[in-house]
């Protein structure tokens, strides 16, 4: 049986995968799946702004027997030094320039068990999957935060969709809603309770492109 290795960027996506995601995928039949932080120095880890940091990571577990390994990186604000950066720029639509990222980063580690990702646009896409997560986490703050997060979700059918802009990014418009209520976004903990109170088979229904990768890593170990 494969190992599983993610690389992310953040302690949020370290959580998910090593939690929530692991879980799912022991239903597979994939018992050894790890979600590890980019090392950006010797003793450092956590944040993306070099390519270089998550190559070097991506390598280093592909020289171990029998593992796959894969990506879970943001695309918003993703540094300009990911191969093909300056050919994504040239495209228009959003899944068109993540598909050029995702290959190129294929293309310069050019091996056959590794399974780039970015997510679109950040992780926080996944929590407007539905509302129930929101309700559950903030109710007791006001049911305004419900129901700003509900007029949101009827906006997106597709939570991915959800702008890639500072102003309005998924993060970013939790923080603004939070906000007016003096209450700040804990990523790490509040994001992963939103994602377990959805469940994982919600986001899997509602996010098509999260979901095209979770199904490559089951064939992949398969």
């Amino acid at each position: 049986m494969k190992r599983i290795f993610v690389i992310v960027e953040g302690k949020t996506e370290e959580t998910f995968v090593n939690g929530i995601l692991r879980q799912y995928l022991f239903t597979h039949e994939i018992f050894n799946l790890t979600g590890i932080l980019i090392q950006t120095s010797h003793g450092h880890k956590g944040g993306f702004v070099n390519y270089q940091h998550l190559k070097n990571d991506i390598l280093k577990r592909l020289r171990e027997p029998d593992v796959v390994v894969s990506t879970f990186i943001d695309f918003f604000r993703i540094p300009t030094s990911v191969p093909d950066y300056a050919k994504m720029l040239r495209a228009v639509d959003p899944n068109t320039k993540i598909d050029i990222l995702e290959k190129g980063m294929a293309s310069d580690i050019d091996h056959p068990r590794f399974l780039p990702y970015i997510q679109k646009f950040e992780f926080e896409a996944l929590l407007f999957s539905n509302n129930q997560g929101f309700s559950a986490m903030y109710n007791d703050i006001d049911s305004g935060v419900a129901q700003a997060t509900q007029s949101i979700i009827d906006q997106y059918p597709d939570p991915e969709d959800i702008n890639n802009h500072p102003d309005t990014a998924p993060s970013k418009r939790i923080q603004k809603i939070l906000s007016d209520y003096e209450e700040k976004y804990d990523k790490v903990v509040e994001g992963n309770l939103i994602a377990e109170e959805i469940g994982i088979h919600t986001i899997l229904e509602k996010c098509p492109r999260f979901r095209a990768w979770v199904e490559k890593l089951i064939v992949a170990c398969q």
